[in-house]
């Protein structure tokens, strides 16, 4: 079965030792290719983007400051490819489990590992997972605003949802 991925958050927590900072990315679009029978032997297939330029992270110069640091308008796209599932546990249309994959941005790759849970059924797709990332890896560093620096590593939660494709693209 193909699910149309229609909506979904991207939420990042960066930390540091006065405030943390957490900013959420609301444009997730992709499509997942899996079935709920075969989901723990066969795994699945799936492709996310993320509109980069469609963020909020709390106020008005927050988001500035990321927007420029991170020249979100020169790099608008992000992508994630699922590489494999793993550690499928289901009851029922529910399941929870490890994905692993490649999330690309910037002109970087980077692999991470998902621990997740979700609902899969003939209806549709509800999912979300968590990951630590360390953005050096992507060729950044954490921004500083006013005297707050945050840290390098972030926890990255995502979530998704879409219905089964009704006509094929």
């Amino acid at each position: 079965m193909i699910y149309q991925i229609t909506g979904g958050t991207l939420t990042v927590k960066a930390r540091s030792r006065v405030h943390d900072t957490t900013t959420v990315w609301n444009k997730i679009t992709g499509e997942v290719d899996a079935d709920p029978d075969t989901l723990p032997t066969a795994g699945a297939k799936a492709t996310f983007t993320v509109d980069m330029t469609a963020f909020d992270a709390g106020d008005f110069l927050k988001n500035r400051k990321l927007r420029k640091d991170f020249a979100m308008d020169a790099h608008p796209t992000a992508t994630f490819e699922l590489r494999s599932v793993r550690d499928v546990v289901r009851d029922g249309p529910t399941f929870t489990a490890t994905a692993e994959g490649a999330l690309t941005w910037r002109g970087k790759e980077v692999l991470v590992t998902l621990a997740g849970q979700g609902k899969l059924d003939g209806v549709g797709l509800e999912a979300s997972g968590t990951f630590e990332l360390d953005i050096r890896k992507l060729g950044l560093a954490a921004p500083r605003f006013l005297m707050i620096k945050m840290e390098d590593e972030v926890t990255i939660e995502v979530s998704i949802k879409g219905p089964i494709r009704s006509e094929p693209t």
